[in-house]
């Protein structure tokens, strides 16, 4: 029994030892966080991307050759999936550009006809007096011009980290067991083998976690999508593909999502199509919350069901909207380390 809580201590004080030192590594990062985009983006690369080139360097594969063969492989998905989905998407899109004077002008119809249901009302509004309130706060054209510069300079950094970061990931894959060795080199020897252990269901589970939120918002916009379409909606998949995209920040995101649905059923369709669409995002985010989103991340970083609707829970409560992005992954986090103690 007393062995057994020596090695617990030792556990104990050396996880804490790899907190303070992510913790020393995380206020520097904080003082140059200019590159924290750059960093976090190549980050969850190499969390998604290393287990692939794990499994064919135990085929005796090089690790420089199957980061390039995985990127290769990542490359002709995109390709591919972009020759399915691009011809349905640019149709849509120009379907939209073209048909976006009309959709204008139906958005101010409905403006004006609520304007006229809200006359003698407790609150009231004219599309004339929202109109010239809006003139009267346009920008001057020396502000135009700077915000066109900052939006020029804002897309310059974006492209710049679209670009820097897959080269910076490559080769933090290449060199990721070097990095291994250096990390295990600084563990006391008592206690390496537990602390590389927990180490690495760590990685399992922050790297799962990423994965598992990636599949579900794809399977969540070809939910949304399929549904779209059933009801007739225009431009389905566009807006499947937002819903899909933004599921990816849990609880909040979903909504945000399906603001260009109803948005379109209003404009293009009727409100009982709006409806509609607004019935399909629930029961999307319904099934989504409660079956897949559970499953899928109780699968990849090992947490029950219930403890992940909980931890989202906790963390939008606490956080706001990083406690809601990161509440599983730091759930998981937390049971791996007091589970082993």
């Amino acid at each position: 029994m007393t062995e057994r809580l020596r090695r617990a201590g030792q556990v104990s004080w050396s996880v804490i030892g790899v907190v303070v030192l992510l913790a020393l590594v995380a206020l520097v990062v904080w003082t140059v966080r200019v590159i924290l985009p750059l960093l976090i983006l190549a980050g969850t690369i190499v969390f998604l991307l290393n287990p692939v080139v794990t499994r064919l360097q135990r085929h005796h594969i090089p690790r420089a050759a199957g980061a390039g063969i995985t990127y290769l492989a990542v490359v002709g998905v995109v390709v591919l999936a972009g020759l399915l989905v691009v011809p349905l998407a640019g149709a849509q899109a120009r379907d939209l550009s073209r048909q976006w004077p009309e959709i204008q002008a139906n958005a101010e119809r409905w403006v004006d006809a609520r304007a006229e249901e809200s006359k003698g009302k407790f609150w009231e509004f004219d599309r004339k007096e929202l109109g010239e309130a809006l003139s009267n706060n346009q920008l001057s054209v020396r502000q135009q011009l700077d915000r066109a510069f900052r939006l020029g300079v804002a897309i310059f950094n974006v492209l710049l980290i679209l670009v820097l970061a897959p080269i910076i990931a490559f080769y933090l894959l290449v060199d990721l067991p070097h990095v291994r060795r250096v990390s295990e080199s600084l563990v006391p020897a008592g206690v390496k083998d537990e602390v590389m252990h927990v180490a690495h269901r760590l990685n399992r589970a922050v790297g799962g976690f990423f994965r598992g939120q990636l599949m579900i918002a794809a399977i969540v916009g070809v939910l949304c999508s399929v549904g779209l379409a059933a009801i007739g909606l225009k431009f389905w998949f566009l807006v499947g593909m937002i819903a899909g995209f933004f599921n990816i920040i849990p609880l909040i995101g979903p909504w945000v999502g399906g603001l260009p649905g109803v948005a379109i059923a209003l404009t293009t369709g009727s409100p009982l199509q709006a409806l509609g669409v607004l019935v399909i995002m629930v029961g999307v985010q319904q099934i989504d919350n409660h079956f897949i989103t559970p499953q899928v991340m109780h699968r990849v970083v090992q947490l029950h069901p219930a403890a992940v609707v909980l931890a989202l829970v906790a963390g939008g409560h606490l956080g706001g909207f990083l406690g809601l992005l990161f509440a599983v992954p730091l759930a998981a986090v937390l049971k791996i380390i007091l589970g082993h103690l």
